[in-house]
C-alpha cells in the first residue's frame, strides 16, 4: 500500500484559499511520496515537476470545498481542505490526489499529515541529522533555499534591503582583507611562530577572525555560533584589559622584566641549591660518588650558562617586554600566551637537564634488558621485530656480564637525577598544559551559547521530534512537530568555531609508560 506523507505549516489553515506550491519527493524503493507544502500563491505555475525548485502541488479550498476549476494537468497534485472542531483542534481533508499521473483514492493508501513550525526548523542551528529523520533534513534543506530564493528575489524589489545589504558586505570587506592580508603573512613565517604559545595563538585568532568574517560574507546573517564568538572575543578584551591595568599598578615601581629577570635568578638559585643536594646524600641514599659528582657538575655547569644568558639578555628583554605589553592589550588569551612562554623561557634550563636525564636512564634501561637478554642466550632482531636465540662466545659472556654490572650499579644514582627533573617536567607541562586550556576556554566563553539554551529558544534546537493529534475513524493520521532542545554539552560543542579545535583528552597510559622506559614528555 503506498504511503503519502504531507508536511503542512501550522498557520496554514488560516490561509485564504489557492494553489499549493513547494516541493515533491518520490522514494519508489520504499513506495514513499512526500509532499512539502511551503506556502500558497494565486496564481497556478505550470512548471514541470524537480525535486530542487518549487512547484505547484494542487489547491486548498479552506473551511468549505466549492466547486471551483483547478487545473490539474500537473504529474503531483492534492487537493486539501481544513475540518474545525468546537476544541480548536483544526484538522485537514484531502482529496483528488494525483501523484506521478496516477490517480489515487484517499483512502486507497496510507496518508500522514505532519504539521510543522517553519520558523523553528529553519532557526535549529543545532539540528542533528538522524537515519530515522530524513524527512526534516529534506524539508530543512527546502526551506533553507526558498529562504534564500525570496532574500534574493527582496533585494530584487526592496531598495531600502539593497542598502543594507551593500553596507554589511562593505563593512565585512573592510575587516576581512586586513585580516586575510596579516594571516598570510604569519603562514609564511610559521615554521618560527610554531615553537611559541603566542605565535601559534596570533595564528590561530586570525584564523578564526577570517572564518568568522567569510562566514558572515558568504550567509549574509550571524548565527548561534558566530554571535556566541564574538561575544566572546569582546569579554576577552575587557578582561585583558582589566588585567593588564591590575598588572601596571601593581608593578608601578619596577619595570616587568626586572621583576622577570628577579624571579628567573631564584629559580636559577633554587635549582642550583637542589643539584647540590643530589650530588651529597640526598634523602640518605649512598650513591656512586664518581658518578654523581659528574652528574652534578654538567647540569650545574648548563644551569651557570643559561643565567649568564638571562644576565645578557636584559637590554633586549626591555624592548621585548614593550612588545609584549602591547600584545597584551589584545585580549586575556593574548597574556595568557606571553605566561606561558615566559614560564618556558625561565625554565628553558631544567628542560635541558631532563633530557639529559631521561636519555641517560633510557640507555642504561635498554643496555639492562639487552645484556640480561645475553645471559638468556638471546639478542632482538630489528628487521623482523622479534627476539631471537643466539649463541655466544665466552669472551662475549664476560664483556656482557662485566657491563651489566657496571650498568646496574650505577643506576640508583641516575635513577634520582631522573625522577627528580622528571617531576620538575611533569610540573611545568602540567602548568602549560592548565594554561593551555584555559586560553582554549576563554576563547569559546559560551555565554550567548548558554543563554539561548537555558531560555529554550529555536535556535539551540537539537532535534524534531512528533506528537499525535486527534484524528478522525477515518482519514489521515495527523501529527505536529516539536522542538526537542539540544542537551547543553552539544549545545556548547556547536558553539565553537570550525577553526578551534577542542582538546584531545590526556593520554594517562602513555604518559606513565614514558615515564618507566625513560622517553620525553611532551606537552599535554
Amino acid at each position: 500500500m503506498k504511503t503519502l506523507i504531507i508536511f503542512i505549516p501550522e498557520k496554514f489553515y488560516m490561509k485564504q484559499p489557492g494553489y499549493i506550491y513547494g516541493n515533491v519527493v518520490h522514494d519508489n524503493d520504499k513506495d514513499i511520496s512526500k509532499f512539502y507544502v511551503l506556502g500558497l500563491t494565486k496564481l497556478n505555475k505550470s512548471n514541470t515537476e524537480s525535486s530542487n525548485t518549487l512547484v505547484t502541488l494542487g489547491y486548498f479550498y479552506g473551511t468549505e470545498i466549492k466547486n471551483e476549476y483547478c487545473d490539474k494537468k500537473l504529474p503531483n497534485w492534492i487537493e486539501l481542505y481544513v475540518l474545525s472542531y468546537y476544541n480548536l483542534n483544526y484538522e485537514y481533508g484531502i482529496c483528488n490526489i494525483m501523484i506521478q499521473n496516477q490517480k489515487i483514492l484517499p483512502f486507497g493508501c496510507h496518508t500522514v499529515i505532519i504539521l510543522y513550525d517553519k520558523c523553528s526548523i529553519l532557526r535549529a542551528e543545532l539540528y542533528i541529522d538522524k537515519s530515522l529523520q530524513d524527512n526534516f533534513s529534506e524539508l530543512r534543506t527546502i526551506l533553507n533555499k526558498e529562504s534564500i530564493q525570496r532574500n534574493h528575489d527582496k533585494l530584487q524589489i526592496d531598495w531600502f534591503a539593497r542598502i543594507k545589504n551593500s553596507i554589511f558586505i562593505i563593512v565585512v570587506l573592510t575587516f576581512l582583507y586586513p585580516t586575510t592580508w596579516i594571516y598570510r603573512i604569519t603562514s609564511k613565517i610559521s615554521p618560527i611562530l610554531k615553537y611559541s604559545s603566542l605565535g601559534l595563538h596570533i595564528m590561530s585568532w586570525l584564523k578564526t577572525a577570517q572564518w568568522t568574517l567569510s562566514t558572515l560574507l558568504e550567509g549574509k546573517r550571524f548565527t548561534l555560533k558566530i554571535i556566541n564568538y564574538i561575544i566572546a572575543v569582546i569579554i576577552d578584551i575587557l578582561l585583558g584589559l582589566l588585567l593588564l591595568k591590575l598588572l601596571l599598578n601593581f608593578l608601578s615601581d619596577s619595570s616587568p622584566s626586572e621583576v622577570l629577570l628577579f624571579y628567573a635568578e631564584k629559580v636559577v638559585e633554587s635549582l642550583k641549591e637542589l643539584v647540590n643536594w643530589l650530588m651529597g646524600s640526598p634523602a640518605g641514599l649512598k650513591l656512586n660518588h664518581s658518578f654523581n659528582n659528574i652528574l652534578g657538575k654538567f647540569f650545574l655547569y648548563h644551569i651557570h650558562l643559561w643565567s649568564s644568558f638571562l644576565i645578557v639578555s636584559k637590554p633586549l628583554m626591555e624592548l621585548a617586554f614593550e612588545v609584549l605589553l602591547f600584545i597584551g592589550r589584545l585580549g586575556i588569551t593574548f597574556q595568557i600566551s606571553i605566561i606561558a612562554d615566559l614560564f618556558a623561557l625561565i625554565s628553558f634550563h631544567t628542560y635541558c637537564i631532563y633530557i639529559y636525564a631521561a636519555r641517560l636512564f633510557n640507555i642504561q634501561i635498554s643496555g639492562l634488558i639487552a645484556l640480561f637478554r645475553l645471559f638468556l642466550g638471546k639478542k632482538k632482531n630489528p628487521l623482523r621485530k622479534r627476539v631471537d636465540s643466539c649463541r655466544y662466545q665466552p669472551d662475549q659472556l664476560f664483556v656482557g656480564t662485566l657491563l651489566f654490572t657496571i650498568l646496574l650499579f650505577l643506576m640508583p644514582t641516575t635513577w634520582v637525577y631522573y625522577i627528580v627533573f622528571t617531576t620538575l617536567r611533569l610540573t611545568m607541562i602540567g602548568l602549560d598544559g592548565f594554561l593551555t586550556r584555559l586560553k582554549f576556554y576563554m576563547q569559546i566563553i559560551p555565554i550567548y551559547g548558554f543563554l539561548r539554551w537555558l531560555f529554550c529558544t529555536a535556535d539551540a534546537t537539537g532535534s524534531i521530534g512528533i506528537k499525535l493529534m486527534n484524528r478522525q475513524a477515518k482519514g489521515p493520521i495527523m501529527l505536529k512537530t516539536k522542538t526537542i532542545i539540544a542537551p547543553w554539552s552539544e549545545t556548547w560543542k556547536k558553539s565553537i568555531p570550525d577553526t578551534i579545535n577542542i582538546h584531545p583528552p590526556i593520554e594517562w597510559s602513555k604518559i606513565a609508560s614514558n615515564i618507566f622506559w625513560g622517553q620525553l614528555l611532551y606537552p599535554f
